[in-house]
């Protein structure tokens, strides 16, 4: 009878990424698992909770991180790489053929179907189950949407215009045979799907772990922040992320009463809740640690968590390990060389600021990727200086969870709808009036980011930010905005989004060609600026077997007819 009921869950959960066919051909569920498995709670909680660990699968989390930072102005192929092969490495270099693995979708899809089978089936259950109540009914919907929707999230960012569907394969009567549904289209249908549970999901869970690994209403609220910048609705965006400071503040003041003096979480400039990088003054580290170090953290809204029976490989694979400094793909110089806005680094401007040493280790002339690979970090700064004042400890595992949504994050797209907000008003780079209390409030919040982020015991002797240096135009202000969110979010897949949505924004690919072109070598330069002057060069082509396979699929035009195409074949 186990046997036979593993199998039977086995059906309803597996849809499996292994199919022979691709996207939306996954063979339907049988008779049996219809009459028998769909009869309580119990059973619901099983299968959503399988659409958790089919989004955790390493088809995914690599995907995350290569679509939304591979190609950016952060990252070059590692030291002495030349492994032509190595499909990773042709993404970083911007070469993709349709052929290249990573052009594959179907994992998403995969975790998609669950979510459908899940919202298809529930509330059958629900009328079966008198112990399933209909609050427990709408919180589970709010998950199965809130997973479905983070993958089209992902899908659409990369690809522009995918299939889109939310009916599950469930028989054999529905055509999964699909065209692509346009981008501002399935973008609508997310955030109106996502509005509309939004205040049904869990606020906390009973397990502490679940608060940062299933969705809660914090979390779904800052994907729909995401969506509303990338639709243009500043107002909208700016409401959720100002409901999820209001929870945090929440969770601040729970967490002060239990901790008392020993809290190390603080009001930043007296308003924001984040972890304190330097809890004794000197020696900081403390929120790197509790947050990519231990996971789970207070500032951490949504990841993707790992343990002992479910490994993330990618960072060991192409950021470092403990066997080496620099990995398959490394840090653009630009990040690494020194401090200033002078001939140095342009990206990390104060020498205290501890971000640039969670992110990077020098090795000869290379720069290797650590964020995710040191579990603690500390630097002694109590001399006024950092270099070999740092220790840290590397993780023995592949395990560090992969964080989709923290609060950073949000308090960063707060501040980008604000610059936005200010430029709507029709002034152009004018400021006056509102149009210079909405900069400086977009100022407040970068600088509560920033400011955290500097050594406390040496921040009067950091070059610290001034509103005076970036509150004279809306363009000024708006790079600030983006130039921290490369500072605070490096390496954690969403970098080549931002210069995407910039470009989309613009409409236009010219400041992005800017950004990325530098990181080149000289003999790409020119073919590299050249394709990116095309607005659908921002995105991933079709992968050729899907093409084959589902022939309502059109491909994305740079990659038809030309010399990617010719080479895939």
């Amino acid at each position: 009878m186990k046997k036979i009921k593993s199998y039977i869950l086995a059906a309803v959960m597996g849809l499996s990424v292994t199919s022979c066919k691709d996207f939306l051909t996954l063979m339907p569920l049988n008779e049996v698992v219809l009459e028998n498995f769909w009869t309580n709670k119990a059973d619901v909680e099983s299968v959503l909770m399988g659409a958790y660990a089919a989004l955790e699968t390493s088809d995914c989390v690599v995907r995350m991180s290569i679509w939304g930072e591979m190609r950016s102005d952060n990252i070059i192929p590692g030291k002495d790489n030349t492994d032509s092969g190595d499909d990773i490495v042709q993404i970083v270099k911007d070469n993709i053929l349709q052929t290249n693995s990573y052009t594959s979708y179907k994992c998403f899809y995969d975790v998609i179907n669950r979510a459908n089978t899940v919202l298809h089936f529930a509330p059958a259950v629900a009328a079966k189950d008198p112990n399933y109540t209909g609050a427990e009914l709408k919180a589970n919907q709010a998950e199965a949407i809130a997973i479905r929707s983070l993958c089209y999230w992902y899908l659409i960012r990369a690809y522009k215009d995918v299939p889109y569907t939310t009916i599950p394969s469930i028989d054999d009567t529905h055509d999964f045979f699909i065209g692509q549904t346009p981008f501002a289209q399935v973008l609508d249908s997310l955030i109106n799907d996502l509005d509309r549970v939004k205040n049904f999901a869990v606020n906390r869970y009973a397990l502490e772990s679940h608060n940062t690994g299933r969705f809660t209403r914090a979390s779904i609220y800052a994907m729909l922040a995401d969506m509303y910048l990338w639709r243009g609705d500043w107002d909208k965006c700016i409401e959720c992320c100002e409901w999820v400071t209001e929870r945090k503040l929440v969770e601040y003041e729970e967490l002060l009463r239990k901790e008392g003096k020993n809290c190390t979480v603080e009001l930043i400039n007296d308003t924001y809740p984040l972890i304190t990088e330097t809890p004794t003054g000197a020696v900081c580290g403390n929120a790197y640690n509790e947050t990519f170090g231990k996971g789970n953290s207070f500032e951490v809204l949504y990841e993707l968590p790992f343990d002992q029976d479910r490994n993330n490989p990618f960072v060991s694979d192409y950021y470092n390990s403990r066997n080496t400094k620099v990995g398959k793909i490394k840090a653009f110089a630009e990040i690494g060389n020194g401090f200033g806005t002078g001939s140095g680094n342009k990206v990390f401007i104060q020498p205290f600021d501890v971000r640039y040493y969670q992110n990077v280790r020098k090795d000869g002339s290379n720069y290797g990727i650590v964020k995710y690979v040191f579990e603690k970090m500390e630097y002694n700064m109590s001399d006024g200086m950092i270099g070999d004042n740092r220790t840290f400890s590397e993780r023995q595992n592949t395990q560090p969870n992969w964080i989709v949504y923290r609060y950073t994050d949000v308090l960063l797209m707060e501040a980008e709808a604000k610059v936005m907000k200010a430029r709507s008003l029709g002034t152009g780079d004018a400021v006056s009036g509102d149009v210079q209390e909405l900069l400086q409030e977009a100022f407040n919040l970068v600088d509560a980011v920033n400011r955290r982020a500097i050594c406390k015991s040496r921040y009067e002797s950091a070059k610290e930010l001034k509103f005076a240096d970036y509150g004279g135009s809306v363009s000024s202000m708006e790079e600030l905005v983006f130039d921290e969110r490369r500072r605070e979010l490096m390496f954690e897949g969403k970098r080549w989004f931002d210069l995407v949505r910039m470009a989309m924004r613009d409409g236009d690919t010219k400041r992005v060609v800017s950004k990325v072109v530098p990181k080149h070598d000289g003999a790409s330069q020119s073919a590299v600026r050249i394709k990116l002057t095309d607005m659908n060069a921002l995105f991933f082509p079709l992968s050729k077997d899907e093409i084959k396979i589902n022939d309502k699929l059109v491909q994305n035009p740079v990659y038809e007819d030309n010399e990617y195409t010719e080479k895939a074949k």
